[in-house]
């Protein structure tokens, strides 16, 4: 989706180190009711980041807030993040916004993602912010300065452009959105999408450490499954307190081993290769395998291993998704932003198998199901013929309603 360059007269750049400066900062953010919010952070070797620089704009003014020079409080910035009253615009901020959570214990509560509203008003999903900002304004950014030292001091001019690229074009790219929304009538989709960015950035450690995202854990059985619960919350407290990241404290595979085994001596889990952890760390894992152990096993997790799916029920899934693609590229939404390919999976074998599975797939809820129900359920209940045809911009598929079968005398 092309779009001829807009003119973004360069905005004013101020640098924060002091106090007084962010109060100034702060209260130019508030009076504008709305502003354009990024960070820089280093995670790679440590549990919490560390924030490095904050980036806030408005229309005309970017903000670059450091924490490092001179031990900047910071706290001010997160209030306003946190505040329902001011409207916050990032690009993919699930991160940024999570620190906010960790440094003030209060989550973002009035967000407006571009990468998300992008993906509801026809651009790809995830778009990365340079692909974005050509899209939208035609405007080229610099090469990409992710790999940078920013905890060094000073920093340097192309850091310095880079974190104002990052924020400068988003006030512009968010207006131009928000008109997009309005005239697609998806207000209301885009406004649910952000609200669950923001249940999400609310989320402690262990809640984001669900079983689901451990690697191998649906091969194991409900008493394995509950270690393995037990075994990643202590992994989370483990990698706290030696301020390291989670999967370096104890590798997923680890875990799964760990767990499936049952192993409640020390002595025992030093016999696995990669295992480099301090006799009291492994206690405390041999303790979450005690009480794992200790559950009645109706309070076990349910494994949610995959059964493998049958020929034609891998048939029936291309078929579906090749429904929703047609139906998105009808409707101008993002595939990605829509669903994914377990999604559908779900949709599909449950209906086939008549089961009901554990939850309803994200297809068949709010926005979503308002859009691709109607049509789904007709197609998944025989209700839908589908059809090849041919359109002006190519290839497509066309529906037609089937009559029910009278029943045989």
């Amino acid at each position: 989706m092309g779009k001829a360059r807009i003119r973004i007269d360069p905005p004013d750049v101020e640098v924060v180190t002091e106090a007084q400066h962010l109060d100034h900062a702060c209260a130019t953010l508030r009076e504008a009711g709305r502003f354009a919010f990024d960070t820089e952070f280093i995670k790679e070797d440590r549990f919490l980041p560390v924030v490095c620089l904050l980036q806030a704009a408005t229309a005309d003014r970017v903000f670059l807030i450091d924490p490092i020079e001179d031990g900047l409080d910071v706290t001010p910035v997160w209030d306003l993040v946190a505040d329902p009253e001011v409207e916050v615009v990032v690009h993919a901020g699930a991160e940024d916004l999570s620190l906010c959570q960790q440094a003030i214990r209060r989550p973002p509560t009035c967000v407006f993602d571009v990468q998300v509203a992008a993906g509801l008003v026809g651009y790809d999903y995830p778009l990365s912010l340079m692909r974005l900002v050509r899209a939208t304004l035609g405007v080229r950014l610099r090469k990409s300065q992710t790999l940078s030292d920013w905890q060094r001091r000073p920093l340097s001019e192309t850091q310095l452009a880079y974190a104002v690229e990052d924020v400068a074009y988003l006030p512009a790219i968010h207006n131009l959105l928000k008109r997009k929304l309005a005239r697609h009538a998806r207000k209301s989709w885009a406004n649910e999408e952000f609200r669950r960015l923001e249940q999400v950035a609310a989320q402690q450690p262990e809640t984001r450490s669900a079983l689901k995202r451990i690697k191998g854990a649906g091969s194991l059985d409900p008493r394995a499954l509950a270690a393995a619960r037990e075994l990643a919350i202590e992994r989370e407290a483990l990698a706290a307190q030696l301020n390291r990241p989670v999967r370096v404290v104890l590798r997923d595979h680890l875990l799964v081993e760990i767990a499936r085994r049952g192993w409640t001596q020390p002595q025992e889990i030093r016999t696995l290769r990669g295992i480099s952890l301090s006799d009291r760390a492994l206690r405390q894992l041999c303790a979450a395998v005690q009480r794992a152990r200790a559950l009645p096993v109706e309070e076990c997790p349910k494994s949610s291993a995959a059964v493998e799916e049958t020929p034609r029920e891998s048939m029936a899934i291309s078929l579906m998704t090749a429904i929703i693609r047609d139906y998105c590229l009808e409707h101008h939404l993002a595939y990605g932003l829509v669903t994914s390919k377990h999604d559908i999976r779900t949709l599909v074998v449950s209906h086939v198998r008549g089961e009901q599975p554990g939850s309803l797939p994200p297809l068949m809820r709010g926005w979503r199901k308002k859009a691709f129900g109607p049509l789904l359920t007709q197609v998944l209940g025989g209700q839908c013929a589908v059809r090849l045809t041919t359109t002006p911009d190519g290839p497509g598929l066309a529906y037609n309603e089937t009559q029910p079968q009278a029943e045989a005398e």
